[in-house]
């Protein structure tokens, strides 16, 4: 049996861990970056389901977005497969503000006074896919915010919405949360939620600017 810095070489150099850690890599790439654009085009053929008799052009308005969505999703899967993928902030600001107003949601969107770096843009995107796709499922809002601000070294963003019902006890971060948690912390930066009384829920992420 190896011991000392011979047994540390031969467990990273162990091509069965590797090959376990890029699983666990892609599968958690796949899940942040597609599952909550998926929820999305879900929640944009139910409304379009709803409209289908009374709002034909909605419907078909509604159809069109899913369908511009799984387009991009195609894209996105084979960015991830080949290990390049990178977002951009402000075109996903734009689209979910687009998706929250189709169900009703009033929102304000405040976009950074500068160009953020590529990677920082990924995690702030996806955050702001996850957190759009949780107040249109787990939430009454008719208000929603999306901010992002810079200053003193780092950058924010804030989503808040008005949907909590108050009497609903304090959810547990789901997976979706704690995937996110994970890769924010990855890039040094942190993520909190929590609901401020009497209906309001606050999601808030901190990374370092290099």
């Amino acid at each position: 049996m190896l011991r000392g810095p011979e047994a540390t070489a031969t467990v990273v150099t162990d091509p069965r861990r590797i090959v376990v850690r890029e699983r666990l890599r892609f599968a958690q790439d796949l899940h942040d970056l597609l599952g909550p654009r998926l929820s999305a085009i879900t929640l944009q053929c139910e409304l379009a389901h709803r409209h289908l008799d009374g709002r034909p052009d909605t419907a078909r308005d509604q159809l069109a977005q899913a369908l511009s969505g799984l387009r991009d999703i195609l894209e996105e899967a084979r960015r991830v497969a080949h290990g390049y993928h990178c977002l951009s902030l402000e075109t996903e600001l734009a689209s979910n503000r687009e998706l929250l107003e189709s169900a009703g949601v009033e929102t304000e969107v405040t976009l950074p006074g500068a160009v953020l770096p590529a990677p920082l843009q990924t995690v702030l995107a996806t955050t702001v896919r996850e957190a759009v796709a949780n107040v249109l499922k787990h939430s009454r809002a008719r208000r929603c915010r999306l901010a992002v601000e810079t200053g003193n070294g780092a950058v924010r963003l804030t989503v808040t919405n008005d949907g909590v019902p108050r009497t609903t006890p304090p959810a547990a971060a789901g997976l979706g949360l704690r995937s996110l948690t994970e890769r924010v912390t990855a890039v040094g930066g942190s993520l909190r939620h929590t609901r401020i009384p009497p209906a309001h829920h606050l999601l808030e992420a901190r990374l370092p600017l290099p």
